[in-house]
């Protein structure tokens, strides 16, 4: 049987703290069963890497294995299936860059070029020249919203550029951004996820657009790459493939970015000390974004669904179950990282983390996220002398949610 635990994982009390349930569960219940669901809730480190690391038994296709769905309402799965750019095939929601081996492979080799390598270094100076201009824009203003005017705009305006929308456009691919990811937080209404399905829709049908455009017109951007790309070396790739892609990129090139740039600020200005040492030695910068992702994922936790029954810690789990891997409780394990609640700029291991996962399916946008940290601390800390949390702005609350972890606000003091 899998281990009990008088803790309520939907709790807003427990998810604006998640720190102590994780250490409970880790303690008391490392396979822990989510009451009245099929969900087991992984929060050591070795078990979930042996969870990403078994592609064979554990899948990321849970209509495949009769799995628990993201979209659960037969009317907004249809919604997808007649309206969406697969309607041809049958096919609704879809993300290629989610499904299992071997074909994932063959999708992420035709993106994996633009999100490291030559290709990912060709972009720092496009993004060191929107943090500079972001912060020019308050430089003298003495006092920000942080989230508001820096860290949802620097993600974002990045993979606007990269994936080739107009920048104007950015208010409205960041409300489909937001509404493609509420799935992952399980539990929305039929409303909720006709709403989801018409949005999801709508920017399919936008981004087919471009696809249109960059056929006739290539430039120098990832539609017009997959424009030209050819699966397996022999077909182009479809219409409906090009735009799951590229809503899939889209969403995880911005949000995640934003809620770990916002708790860095957060955690290194609420401890002055850490603050001190950066200004000193700016060379830590790169262990501290480590840090960071490794303290405050955030991405808490992702699914996979079991294919065949398997057991783990000796609970038998059967065929079809959730595993919920909660990649935040697994880096704070202190059988990886000692000292696992404290923020260590010497810490050797820090990159060892679980904040963008592992294996096949690790983000791949996480060299892309990691160089926009680095480059925005690398300036807030030389261009905003004596950062300090505005007096009496903060709450220092988080919004409410089961997978992804961010402020609600966070007010700054300079100068």
């Amino acid at each position: 049987m899998a281990a009990r635990c008088p803790i309520d994982l939907f709790d807003p009390e427990v998810q604006e703290d998640w720190y102590p349930a994780y250490r409970e569960l880790r303690q008391e219940a490392p396979v822990f069963r989510i009451p009245e669901t099929d969900i087991y809730v992984l929060t050591r480190y070795e078990d979930i890497v042996n969870v990403v690391s078994d592609t064979t038994t554990f899948s990321n296709e849970p209509e495949a294995h009769g799995g628990d769905l993201l979209i659960k309402y037969p009317e907004a799965r249809r919604y997808y299936q007649e309206h969406g750019l697969g309607k041809e095939t049958g096919v609704g929601r879809w993300t290629p860059l989610g499904i299992d081996q071997p074909r994932h492979r063959k999708y992420r080799n035709l993106i994996d070029k633009f999100f490291r390598g030559r290709t990912l270094s060709e972009s720092r100076p496009m993004i060191e020249e929107i943090v500079t201009s972001l912060i020019d824009r308050f430089a003298d203003k003495g006092e920000i919203e942080f989230i508001k005017e820096f860290a949802e705009p620097l993600p974002v305006t990045v993979i606007t550029k990269l994936i080739g929308f107009p920048l104007e456009d950015m208010p409205q691919l960041k409300r489909w951004s937001a509404s493609w990811a509420l799935p992952f937080a399980r539990g929305l209404t039929r409303e909720q996820e006709m709403t989801v399905a018409r949005d999801g829709v709508d920017f399919q049908n936008y981004i087919k657009t471009f696809v249109d455009a960059r056929r006739k017109e290539p430039r120098q951007d990832v539609i017009s790459h997959l424009v030209q790309a050819r699966y397996e070396d022999i077909r182009p790739l479809t219409d409906h493939e090009i735009a799951s892609i590229v809503d899939n990129l889209y969403i995880g090139g911005n949000e995640t970015t934003t809620f770990a740039l916002s708790s860095g600020v957060w955690l290194m200005l609420r401890d002055r000390a850490i603050y001190d040492q950066l200004i000193a030695n700016p060379a830590k910068i790169k262990t501290f974004v480590e840090e960071v992702l490794r303290l405050e994922s955030p991405t808490q936790g992702l699914y996979r669904t079991v294919v065949s029954d398997t057991k783990i810690r000796g609970t038998p789990i059967p065929k079809g179950s959730t595993i919920h891997m909660r990649f935040a409780a697994a880096n704070r394990d202190d059988a990886v990282f000692p000292n696992p609640d404290v923020l260590d700029l010497d810490r050797a291991n820090a990159a060892r983390h679980l904040a963008f996962s592992q294996g096949e399916h690790h983000c791949p946008g996480a060299a892309l996220s990691r160089l926009e940290q680095l480059i925005a601390f690398e300036q807030l800390l030389s261009r905003l002398p004596n950062l300090r949390f505005a007096p009496g702005k903060n709450d220092f609350k988080h919004l409410p949610g089961f997978v992804l972890r961010s402020l609600r606000h966070l007010h700054l003091s300079f100068g």
